[in-house]
């Protein structure tokens, strides 16, 4: 084409963003030159899935960073009287964000375009800068915004400040995300650096509400994932004598295809073992296949890797998400946003999951494990579980004191049949228990006998204890179960417990720092409920009586 006929394609096409996207802007590739920017499949995917607000996990070298730089860019060029940041873990990344993301892009537009965005101002350097154009948009990279609102925001590598930069991260939390008002677009996007942390944090909890499928309010963070078979890129040639995997690599594989419902070929795998040879431990975080695999743990895991692969893959969406009145029982199934008030499901915390209503031919067990309540401490947990198939049919986790928590586990176990409950009665849990006998039927609370050396005979004491001793036996019950592809697990937050629970140095069971195991502990003891619990005896239908007419004189 001749130079005005390139003018006339480019003008007949502005208005379609992404057509601007992937044929108005130039960046420099892995060698320093100068390329046509087009959006890769796993980029075009976020921005068909995205959300108002967007948190992103993912594989390293998807080049999402690249493309959320220059959403922004277009968006501060093709709209007035916006306000775009980007946060960048430190202030030499802040220079070089700038400088490839931002600068490069913008000054190498055809000239005759560059011109009808003129600019007020413009300041750059190692350590960040930014363009205010005379439209009244601008954008800026710095490691923070604290003043202002910004209207599109992208928060790079939060992973790296969260772990990094701690006093970084809560100054993006208690500042930046503050002045995010619904309307706004915004991406936070990181490789994983570890459990614990507020992306740590996040990401959970949006991973849930996805899990959960309810629906998003403008002000709820929607979750992203993409692994590294998502890039067509991370393939190799299958050597001529084909693909030798261990047992251990072809377990691995069977279960990723499990857990994330696809199929790997040779290539992919082929080119995963070969790069695990180079990255060893760092694998995992580097490369994810799965969410919760992205964060690595410290410490040797309780069940076995594969094991919680297999059983991720049986999680399902809830049936139901109710609001649940502790002290009535009254539910109401959780209300989608309303568009006035922009209120949505922010947390599943308070929530009743229900995977299945009670049958009333079913036995139920509950297992809870309790904590203070307060509102920024350890979290209290139960499981409804089938006595008989050993499935998860609901569960609740958060914050309450403990005799409202007493009275939530009778109105559930109520509710499913008159289930046996085993409540944890360490520390808090006798609290638990006392208001507990008293709106419940004492007989189906689990129980413990023990001798009273005083006395000298042995008593009966409600609520399961956990001590050093009772942990295993509680964790290789489970250990069974994952084994037989049994876990009955449903619910991905209790999974994700299952991947964060260590032994620390003395050989103890225990959430990894950073990590609750509230989740892990109810689960395991309403397991255990469905061996402890007693059979309950079921009345047999009368028999009828024979006729006294007969005239068989022993029938008279």
């Amino acid at each position: 084409m001749t130079e005005q006929e390139k003018r006339d394609h480019i003008k007949a096409n502005l208005g379609d963003k992404w057509w601007r996207m992937n044929n108005l802007y130039k960046i420099e590739n892995e060698q320093g030159h100068l390329v046509q920017f087009k959006l890769r499949p796993a980029q075009e995917l976020l921005f068909r899935c995205m959300w108002w607000l967007n948190i992103i996990l993912k594989a390293r070298q998807l080049g999402f960073s690249t493309a959320i730089d220059i959403y922004l860019l277009d968006e501060a060029l093709f709209n007035k009287n916006l306000k775009c940041g980007i946060i960048a873990q430190d202030r030499t990344a802040a220079g070089e964000i700038f400088r490839t993301k931002i600068e490069i892009p913008f000054d190498n537009l055809p000239s005759w375009l560059k011109s009808t965005f003129p600019i007020e101002s413009r300041r750059g350097g190692a350590s960040g800068g930014y363009i205010l154009f005379k439209h009244g948009s601008s954008i800026q990279v710095a490691t923070s915004f604290r003043s202002g609102t910004v209207q599109r925001l992208h928060v790079s590598e939060h992973g790296k400040i969260c772990a990094k930069y701690p006093e970084k991260a809560k100054e993006v939390r208690t500042g930046t995300l503050n002045a995010i008002h619904p309307g706004c677009i915004a991406f936070i996007e990181s490789t994983a650096e570890g459990v614990g942390g507020d992306f740590y944090e996040m990401s959970i909890n949006s991973l849930e509400l996805t899990n959960a499928q309810v629906d998003l309010s403008q002000m709820d963070w929607k979750f992203h994932f993409f692994a590294w078979w998502q890039d067509p890129k991370y393939t190799a040639p299958v050597p001529a004598t084909g693909l030798i995997l261990s047992k251990t690599q072809a377990e691995y594989f069977a279960s990723i295809e499990k857990a994330m419902h696809m199929t790997l070929t040779d290539g992919q795998k082929q080119w995963y073992v070969s790069k695990e040879r180079e990255q060893k431990a760092e694998m995992k975080q580097e490369f994810p296949s799965t969410p919760l695999e992205a964060f690595l743990t410290s410490g040797r895991r309780v069940f076995d890797p594969i094991d919680t692969l297999n059983a991720t893959g049986d999680c399902m969406v809830p049936l139901l998400v109710y609001d649940i009145n502790p002290d009535t029982g009254d539910k109401t199934k959780s209300r989608k946003p309303d568009k006035l008030d922009k209120q949505g499901i922010t947390s599943l915390e308070n929530r009743l999951l229900v995977w299945e209503l009670p049958d009333e031919e079913e036995e139920y067990v509950i297992g809870a494990d309790v904590a203070e309540g307060l509102e920024h401490g350890d979290r209290s947990s139960f499981d409804v579980v089938n006595k008989k198939t050993g499935e998860q049919v609901a569960h609740w986790f958060g914050h309450l004191d403990t005799e409202r928590f007493a009275k939530l586990l009778s109105h559930v176990g109520k509710l499913y049949n008159q289930a046996y409950i085993g409540p944890e009665r360490n520390n808090h849990g006798h609290a638990v228990l006392n208001t507990l006998k008293n709106c419940y039927p004492v007989r189906l609370i689990y129980s413990e006998e023990y001798l009273d050396r005083i006395a000298d005979e042995e008593k009966k004491q409600l609520g399961w204890l956990t001590t050093r001793h009772s942990k295993p036996i509680l964790a290789e019950g489970m250990k069974s179960l994952f084994r037989n592809n049994i876990s009955g697990i449903r619910w991905v937050g209790t999974i994700n417990e299952m991947t964060t629970y260590v032994y620390d140095s003395k050989g103890a069971m225990n959430a990894q720092d950073g990590c609750f195991d509230d989740q892990v502990m109810s689960y395991m003891i309403a397991q255990e409920m469905r061996v402890r619990s007693p059979e309950r005896i079921k009345e047999k239908p009368l028999e009828r009586k024979q006729s006294t007419n007969s005239q068989d004189w022993m029938t008279k």
